[in-house]
């Protein structure tokens, strides 16, 4: 979306149905709207802002406490607000401006920076994709695991899943951790300690 990104820096999403005003406690999606309408969404491939996980009790039963810190850097908030604007071009488009009747959300009226800053910080949410919570690398002092996903210092605990990412991968994380867990059965099967 930027011109000066390396890579995608933004993942659009379109659901073919509108679903906001899905009751609280009730999956979005099963629940869509009783009116005609879909979604345009998107999220940041590659967030600079970075959360840490915090031991919530000596009780390993209680889950850990994950401080997400979203939008926390500048770059971030600008790209919410670069996708916004992007968002209402693709609606705006010949295509879809020709069957849409209003934008719901945020709604014309929100179009200053400041403005759709507000919607974002209010209105954004997780797309459950957190990773690198174990980073993996050669290093104890800045990662958890090594190469080979052996947790540094603990003789015979491996990490197999989105944790040890060292970076965000651009998209999905689901593909990225099966592929993972394959690398992980091979060093496992075939004893590569």
């Amino acid at each position: 979306m930027r011109e000066d990104a390396a890579s995608p820096d933004i993942q659009i999403y379109f659901s073919p149905v509108s679903y906001t005003r899905a009751p609280v406690g009730t999956r979005p999606l099963m629940t869509p709207d009783r009116f005609a309408g879909f979604l345009l969404g998107f999220n940041p491939c590659k967030p600079t802002s970075v959360g840490h996980l915090e031991i919530a009790s000596p009780d390993a039963a209680d889950a850990p406490l994950l401080h997400a810190n979203y939008l926390s850097t500048r770059h971030d908030t600008e790209l919410m607000r670069d996708g916004l604007r992007l968002m209402r071009n693709i609606a705006a488009s010949p295509a879809l401006a020709d069957v849409i009747d209003a934008e719901i959300t945020p709604g014309h009226a929100v179009t200053s920076d400041e403005d759709l800053d507000r919607f974002v910080r209010k209105n954004a949410w997780s797309v459950f994709h957190q990773c690198g919570t174990c980073r993996m690398g050669r290093d104890p002092a800045s990662s958890v695991v090594d190469p080979k996903l052996r947790v540094h210092g603990i003789q015979g605990l491996r990490i197999a899943d989105a944790s040890i990412f060292p970076d965000i991968p651009t998209g999905n994380t689901n593909a990225v951790a099966i592929m993972v867990g394959e690398k992980a059965a091979d060093l496992i099967c075939f004893n590569q300690r």
